[in-house]
């Protein structure tokens, strides 16, 4: 787990955003492992990047669409689980269950070691839990609303309004089946975008 200080180290969303490049070679080599069964529909490859600065014993944790900063013992409560990870396994992020239906464990150390020998163990890719599918047309969009310390994610339409497009990050991408032509092949898909001001 990171504590505040790894957080506060990860990079902001722009920085994070632009030192991803070569998307498309990092889909097409990493696609092949999260369409595991194990894994295909519960996780989504996303950029690693911090939203707000944490203070000693915050951590950042999701209650439904809000993530804020929470003091967290050491032993975390049973009522919440890891949402996202580094590339080598890391949990950042945190999310809040009602049941223990709700719980997914995280994917095995087996998957993260390959998952890092393939985007190196410093990579702004890592991996988070799926969000439900946004309906057809639509997006989904996350901001932060820095005064009250706050991640918040919607969903939007596809097209906009996204404002002026340097602010416009993407930052979750889901596996889904090609619509190409010939062989059967899995690609990531965007799944969520993150419209920033102020990072």
């Amino acid at each position: 787990m990171l504590d505040h200080t790894g957080y506060n180290s990860l990079l902001a969303i722009k920085e994070a955003d632009e030192a991803l490049t070569n998307r498309q070679e990092w889909f097409k080599k990493t696609a092949p492992l999260l369409s595991r069964e194990e894994l295909r529909r519960k996780f989504n490859l996303c950029l690693v990047h911090k939203h707000v600065v944490l203070q000693p014993g915050e951590r950042m944790v999701a209650t439904g669409l809000v993530t804020q900063p929470e003091i967290i013992s050491e032993s975390t409560p049973s009522d919440i689980i890891p949402s996202s990870w580094t590339a080598t396994g890391v949990p950042f992020e945190w999310k809040r269950v009602n049941t223990t239906e709700e719980i997914i464990p995280p994917p095995p150390a087996e998957f993260f070691r390959e998952f890092s020998e393939i985007v190196g163990d410093g990579s702004v890719l890592g991996l988070s839990l799926a969000h439900d599918p946004a309906p057809e047309g639509q997006i989904w969009c996350e901001r932060t609303d820095y005064e009250q310390r706050q991640h918040i994610l919607e969903i939007k339409p596809v097209e906009g309004p996204w404002g002026d497009g340097n602010n416009v990050h993407q930052t979750s991408w889901s596996l889904e089946p090609s619509t190409d032509e010939g062989d059967p092949r899995l690609v990531l898909k965007l799944a969520c975008n993150c419209v920033c001001w102020g990072h």
